[in-house]
């Protein structure tokens, strides 16, 4: 039988915070372009792309917290 003690599930490995805290980083500096973007663009598109395009900076947010969670997963 395995193991399946609390302390092997879900480790984040040291490899994946620091590439984690890079993206963040990225994306947390990129943010005012993308912002302008979605500004320029905001005033010829329908509002569902209007609202599409307003999401995208949270969704790579939580995009990055969803593959953190997956890589600790698988290990």
């Amino acid at each position: 039988m395995q193991d399946t003690s609390q302390t092997d599930r879900a480790a984040v490995q040291l490899s994946d915070v620091l590439l984690t805290f890079l993206v963040l980083v990225a994306i947390v500096a990129t943010a005012p372009f993308w912002y302008k973007f979605i500004d320029m663009v905001s005033g010829s598109a329908d509002p569902f792309s209007n609202v599409l395009l307003q999401l995208a900076v949270p969704m790579l947010i939580l995009t990055l917290i969803a593959s953190v969670g997956v890589s600790a997963r698988g290990g």
